[in-house]
């Protein structure tokens, strides 16, 4: 499989790769109990420190470094694997996401990896998000799940069991993505129970605004009442 057919089949592998977040960090799994039954890469990075905290079997096999190693190679470890020019582009944008603070949101790319230099670069697809292992962590933290182009159809599957329990993500995953950060704002305050006038005066923006705010949510997710906001809004740890 090519990276074109890559990108075609990712939706489904990303909505897995979104949910299986979703259940570390609300601790429903722990990321030791999944980390091995995931056919990838599954690691945990501090960006404060460029560090490597975790990484699963899958990742040390394909580097060729135990998780021990990897840690110990700080911020070399961005650069004996990645290509230089492609990690000057991803670095500032993951601090751009970590600065962003919200734990509802998963950037997904493709990434070009290889364990040393006599090997050929693969593409893999990386879904991260947002890694609290305690209330009080910074958000700096952040958990990557990384599949080889080539297993995404296969990974997808395997992944969906873990998180068969929630499939309105698996459904609505394409729909979530529509979604700008205003609008998920928003929905928040649906869910609170705010009506347009209030909303409005908390975001400083008129109540016809937040009025095309709410057609636009309603069309992006296709729903007809609360209930269903409700659900999805939980399903996508929007709450």
């Amino acid at each position: 499989m090519n990276i074109v057919a890559g990108i075609e089949e990712s939706m489904p592998c990303q909505a897995a790769l979104f949910n299986i977040a979703n259940e570390i960090n609300h601790r429903r799994f722990s990321i030791e109990d999944i980390g091995d039954f995931i056919p990838g890469s599954v690691m945990v990075q501090d960006l404060s420190t460029l560090t490597n905290t975790y990484m699963n079997k899958s990742g040390c096999e394909i580097l060729k470094h135990s998780k021990e190693e990897l840690e110990d190679l700080g911020p070399a470890y961005f650069t004996r694997f990645f290509p230089p020019e492609e990690m000057a582009i991803l670095k500032p944008e993951l601090f751009k996401f970590c600065k962003q603070n919200d734990p509802s949101r998963v950037y997904s790319f493709f990434q070009r990896v290889r364990p040393n230099e006599s090997c050929d670069y693969k593409w893999y697809l990386t879904s991260s998000s947002l890694y609290s292992q305690a209330e009080k962590d910074n958000n700096t933290n952040i958990i990557h799940i990384a599949i080889e182009v080539n297993n995404i159809s296969y990974a997808s599957k395997k992944m969906s069991f873990l998180s068969e329990q929630n499939e309105l993500v698996q459904k609505n995953y394409s729909k979530y993505c529509l979604l700008t950060s205003r609008e998920k704002e928003i929905i928040k305050l649906i869910i609170d129970g705010k009506s347009s006038y209030v909303i409005a005066d908390m975001l400083f923006i008129s109540q016809h605004t937040v009025n095309n705010h709410r057609k636009n949510i309603i069309k992006k997710l296709d729903i007809r009442s609360l209930s269903e906001l409700f659900k999805i809004a939980i399903a996508f740890n929007m709450i």
